[in-house]
């Protein structure tokens, strides 16, 4: 945290307010996505629903974001939050979320839902310290109280970072067979599976992850992130 400090001081990523890096005006002013169209091939489908057509070959039933990551507010504070370690932001960019998700109507009063953070490799993980997307599940799941599993998925090896690139084949050849069941899996039968992460670009990493789930019994997978793009 002293390090942090002192090479990244704290201000809104916003309007630079002192003491908060993103201040109450800042976040009530971030654009919110509309999730009305299938992500793949934004047919109207309203709620994320992902199409019939490529719901047969991705595996996700639903992708919903907050926001759009060419929002420059956005970008910043996705930044900060990975490559800058700050993990008080983890509440603000989930309150976005959870934001986005009562407006679509969304409010889990059943027992059928279960939140699932996308795993990072074991290496990683350990050179960051946390798992960004364990974080907002974190708070997902508090706030909707759902059960959250941290171990339903794992990593099977380590590969170079989707953001590193930019070809969509070879982000989906980057992420092919690179999630194995974790000692939780069985907790995602007949569910619906909330299965978090940060950004979705193509969906390639989702729907790589949402195939194992499917593959163990989830009765459906929904995509949920902070922005997309």
């Amino acid at each position: 945290k002293f390090f942090l400090d002192l090479f990244f001081p704290k201000n809104c990523l916003g309007c630079r307010q002192p003491d908060t890096y993103l201040c109450r005006d800042c976040f009530n002013k971030i654009p919110l996505a509309s999730n009305n169209a299938c992500f793949f091939c934004e047919e109207i489908t309203g709620q994320g629903r992902i199409c019939i057509d490529c719901k047969k070959e991705k595996y996700l039933d639903r992708v919903i974001s907050a926001s759009e990551y060419k929002n420059p507010l956005i970008r910043e504070l996705i930044r900060a939050f990975k490559y800058h370690y700050v993990q008080e932001l983890a509440k603000p960019l989930s309150q976005l979320v959870i934001r986005v998700m009562e407006n679509l109507g969304f409010r889990f009063q059943n027992l059928d839902f279960i939140v699932v953070p996308v795993p990072l490799f074991r290496h990683r993980l350990h050179y960051r310290g946390f798992n960004q997307a364990e974080l907002i599940a974190e708070e997902i799941a508090k706030h909707f109280r759902l059960p959250i599993r941290i171990n339903a998925l794992k990593r099977k090896i380590s590969r170079a970072p989707q953001a590193k690139i930019s070809n969509i084949e070879k982000r989906k050849a980057n992420v092919e067979n690179n999630f194995d069941i974790g000692p939780e899996i069985k907790s995602v039968a007949n569910k619906i599976v909330l299965l978090v992460d940060d950004v979705i670009t193509t969906g390639a990493t989702l729907s790589e992850a949402a195939k194992i789930l499917k593959q163990n019994n989830a009765k459906e997978v929904w995509g949920i992130t902070i922005a997309k793009g």
